[in-house]
């Protein structure tokens, strides 16, 4: 049976979570006009998702696609914070390409997190030994679709044309905000959301996974958000930040158990031995009532 590195489908490197924001934010300056702002923060992390690109030519290592990914959720979210300056059908368009985009890079990850889990529970190792040999199939060929997708699908050329579109948006503008108040002004609103989402959450024992999913969501975007403008914004938001990557560690926990229960009931005609796969689900079902009420419980004290 071949192995993969022990993964999870939401981590991220210490490195690789400041790597567009809070080091570049230092380039940015209360002065400079947000169409400038835009340009240099979008340029620098299309930069780090063209070089993820470039290295899937010479390496086929799902690290370079997870990084990938990472790069384009950054990229829908810079996109989400000018969208009020933005045409917002085109906003929504470009938003919608970078998931896209995203979704393709991601799978090979989601099988090897699955992978994972499943070994995660010794007791069953022998029992799924064969489910295993399964996946590891399955994974191969999600790491060819992969890098056949992203490499057919022209992502430095769809970036750099959703760049020029987004600047020429912004030099028509006849009021432009200064940055300072822009970027105040987002982060209010990214915050607004997620304690409205978090309020949602939280409010009843038996609110479903949807409602946890939408705080992961709200609480990366604010945590980028902040990373971009933190050089611009009045105070240290630093502990902010991390407090908003510890929960979302542990909702990411969560997530990964449901990428991986969703592809054992997609691919289970597939995996082998229908009892072996259903004994998988139930193990995962457990699983992830566990992190649901620990997710909830996390979000009960820390916010």
């Amino acid at each position: 049976m071949s192995s993969s590195p022990s993964v999870s489908a939401e981590a991220e490197t210490p490195g690789e979570a400041r790597s567009p924001g809070s080091e570049r934010a230092g380039w940015i300056t209360a002065e400079m006009p947000v169409a400038d702002a835009f340009s240099l923060l979008a340029a620098v992390v299309a930069e780090e998702a063209s070089r993820r690109v470039r290295k899937l030519d010479s390496k086929a290592d799902p690290e370079v696609l997870h990084k990938l990914r990472v790069a384009l959720r950054r990229m829908r979210s810079l996109w989400w914070a000018y969208e009020p300056l933005l045409d917002r059908k085109d906003a929504k368009f470009q938003r919608s390409e970078f998931k896209s985009l995203a979704s393709a890079a991601g799978k090979t990850r989601d099988w090897d997190v699955l992978r994972d889990l499943l070994l995660a529970g010794e007791s069953m190792q022998h029992s799924f030994t064969l489910l295993l040999r399964s996946v590891d199939a399955h994974r191969a060929d999600a790491l060819c679709f992969s890098r056949t997708a992203i490499g057919n699908a022209g992502v430095e050329r769809i970036l750099e044309s959703a760049l020029v579109g987004a600047r020429y948006q912004l030099d028509l503008r006849a009021t432009r905000p200064t940055l300072a108040k822009f970027a105040e002004d987002r982060v209010v609103s990214a915050e607004k959301a997620l304690k409205k989402r978090v309020k949602r959450a939280v409010s009843h024992d038996d609110s479903g996974y949807t409602a946890l999913h939408e705080v992961r969501i709200s609480g990366k975007r604010l945590r980028y958000l902040l990373e971009f403008f933190s050089r611009v914004l009045e105070g240290n938001h630093q502990a902010t930040i991390e407090r908003l990557t510890s929960v979302q560690d542990e909702l990411g926990k969560l997530n990964d158990i449901v990428t991986s229960e969703t592809l054992l009931r997609e691919y289970s005609p597939q995996l082998g031995e229908h009892t072996v796969v259903k004994e998988a689900v139930r193990y995962l079902e457990e699983q992830k009532k566990h992190r649901m009420r620990t997710a909830r419980d996390i979000l009960r004290t820390g916010w």
